[in-house]
């Protein structure tokens, strides 16, 4: 087992990312994607509540 492991999926982050002219929409974006998906899992648990109940 590696002693470093990775501390995000998206990889390395390279500073030519930061110097791009779409460095906010790509960051905005990503923050957006990361919050629909937390709120698809949310909404997926709330669903299976809902069903255990009846």
């Amino acid at each position: 087992m590696p002693i470093i492991t990775a501390m995000s999926e998206r990889g390395l982050h390279y500073i030519e990312d930061d110097l791009s002219e779409t460095w906010l929409e790509d960051w905005a974006g990503a923050g957006v994607a990361e919050i629909e998906a937390y709120l698809a899992k949310h909404a997926k648990f709330l669903t299976f509540l809902e069903s255990q109940e009846s």
